[in-house]
C-alpha cells in the first residue's frame, strides 16, 4: 500500500539496489546463488527490498548485478510481477559500492536512494528515508558489533565521517548502507576513483566536507546478515507476521497452533504437530508425528520424515530429512538429503568463516546444497558441510567439510 503523502516525491524518485556481490562470508549458501537471493521466509532477501520501495511508490529501480546475475534476472525479470520497473546494470568488476552506483549513473537523473540488496528492510525504513531526506542523507542505527561496519561520527544530526571497520571502539552508531543522494555525489565519486577509492562511505565523507549530510534514524526494520547464522534472524523477522493459510491436504489428528502458512499441494500426515509462525512452500510433505516448531521455513517440495523435529531453521527447496531426525537452529541448502536419524542439535559453538573464528551462542548445522547424508549421522553444533558433500551412515561431523568432500 502506498504511504500517504509520498505520491509526489516518490513518483520522481529512483532507487539503486546494490546486488552484485557474492557474499563470501555466507559460506556454503552462495555456491550457486548471490547472497541477495538466499531465501528467508521463502522469499529472496532482495525481494523484501524491492517490495519496501514499491510500497512507498518508488517503482523505478536500477539493480546493479554481477555474481550469478542470471539468478536475479530470471526471478525479477522486468519487475512487473512485483509492481516495479527494473533496469539492470552489470558491475563486471566489484571494485566497490561507489563504483556500483557510478555504473548506474546513466539511468539516474537527480534525487535517488541507494539500498543494499542483502539487508532486510521494511516499508517504514524506506519511507523514513524518502520523507526525512531533503538533501544528502545516511540512515544510521545502533549495533552491538560496530567494528564489523562503518562507524558514524556525528555533529548534532550531521555526519562528520564514516570510519570503516575501526580497530578501536569509536561508538555503536553504524552506517546501514542506505542513502538519499543526488547527482552532485558523482563529482566526489569520480575524484576518489582516480585515487583508487571506490567505496561509497569515502564519497560520503568527501561530500560531508562540503555540504551537510544528514544522519537519519528510523523505527523501521533493518536487519543485516553478515554470516550464515544471521539468516535465522532474518527468517524470524520474515515470518513473524506470516498469514494463516491452509492449503493442500491436512489429514486427521494434525495439530496446528499459531500462524502457519501451508503452501499449495502440501500434505501433512496424521499426528503431525505444527506450532507457528511457520512457512511451508508448495508441495511439502510432513510425515506422521513430525514436529515443526516456531520460526521455521520450508521451501518447495521439502520432505520431512515421520517423528522428525525441526525448530527455528531454514530448509531450502527440495530438502529431504529422514525419519526420527532432529534439526535445530540450522540452515540447510537446497537439494540436501538425509536418511533416518540425522542429529543436528543446537548449542554454543566457535565457527570459522574465512579464517576468522566467531563465538556463536546458539547454532545447529550449516549444510550446503546437494549434500547427502546416510543414516544416523551426527553433526556437532556450528559445523559447516559445504556443497555436494557425501557423508556415510554413522559418521560424526565436527568443524568444516570442504565442497565435494567425502566423509566415511
Amino acid at each position: 500500500m502506498l504511504r500517504v503523502g509520498y505520491e509526489s516525491g516518490a513518483a520522481r524518485m529512483k532507487a539503486v539496489i546494490l546486488a552484485a556481490g557474492e557474499g563470501a562470508r555466507m559460506g556454503p549458501f552462495t555456491a550457486s546463488e548471490p547472497k541477495v537471493m538466499i531465501p528467508v521466509g521463502n522469499r529472496p532477501i532482495l525481494e523484501y527490498v524491492v517490495q519496501a520501495l514499491v510500497d512507498n511508490g518508488v517503482q523505478d529501480v536500477v539493480l546493479v548485478v554481477g555474481y550469478r546475475r542470471e539468478r536475479i534476472l530470471s526471478h525479477f525479470q522486468e519487475g512487473k510481477a512485483f509492481g516495479a520497473r527494473i533496469r539492470y546494470v552489470t558491475q563486471t568488476k566489484q571494485l566497490g559500492t561507489a563504483h556500483a552506483v557510478a555504473e548506474a549513473r546513466p539511468h539516474l537523473e537527480d534525487r535517488f536512494v541507494v539500498l543494499n540488496g542483502s539487508n532486510m528492510v521494511d516499508a517504514r525504513f524506506v519511507g523514513d528515508l524518502i520523507e526525512q531526506a531533503k538533501g544528502p542523507a545516511v540512515v544510521i542505527t545502533q549495533s552491538d558489533r560496530p567494528r564489523q561496519y562503518g562507524v558514524v561520527t556525528l555533529q548534532g544530526s550531521r555526519v562528520v565521517s564514516i570510519t570503516e571497520k575501526p580497530t578501536q571502539m569509536i561508538s555503536n552508531l553504524i552506517n546501514t548502507g542506505a542513502y538519499a543522494l543526488d547527482a552532485s555525489i558523482f563529482t566526489d565519486i569520480e575524484r576518489l576513483a582516480a585515487e583508487g577509492k571506490n567505496d561509497l562511505p569515502s564519497a560520503i565523507n568527501a561530500h560531508a566536507a562540503s555540504q551537510d549530510v544528514l544522519a537519519l534514524r528510523t523505527e523501521g526494520m533493518w536487519i543485516d546478515a553478515l554470516y550464515p547464522w544471521d539468516l535465522l534472524r532474518l527468517n524470524q523477522a520474515a515470518i513473524a507476521s506470516t498469514a494463516d493459510v491452509r492449503a493442500g491436504t491436512i489429514e486427521s489428528n494434525v495439530t496446528i497452533r499459531g500462524r502457519v502458512a501451508v503452501g499449495d499441494g502440501c500434505t501433512i500426515r496424521s499426528g503431525a504437530y505444527l506450532q507457528g509462525p511457520l512457512s511451508l512452500g508448495a508441495g511439502c510433505e510432513i510425515g506422521p508425528n513430525a514436529v515443526l516448531l516456531p520460526s521455521t521455513s520450508l521451501g518447495r517440495n521439502v520432505r520431512i520424515g515421520a517423528l522428525t523435529t525441526v525448530a527455528n531453521s531454514i530448509l531450502m527447496d527440495d530438502v529431504s530429512l529422514g525419519a526420527s531426525s532432529v534439526v535445530q537452529d540450522s540452515v540447510i541448502g537446497s537439494g540436501v538429503s538425509a536418511k533416518a536419524g540425522l542429529m543436528a542439535a543446537s548449542g554454543p559453538a566457535d565457527v570459522k568463516i574465512e579464517d576468522e573464528w566467531h563465538a556463536v551462542p546458539q547454532i545447529g548445522a550449516l549444510l550446503g546444497e546437494d549434500a547427502e547424508f546416510g543414516s544416523g549421522v551426527t553433526i556437532e553444533s556450528g559445523s559447516i558441510v559445504n556443497e555436494r558433500t557425501r557423508v556415510a551412515s554413522g559418521a560424526r561431523i565436527r568443524g568444516t567439510v570442504p565442497a565435494g568432500g567425502v566423509v566415511l
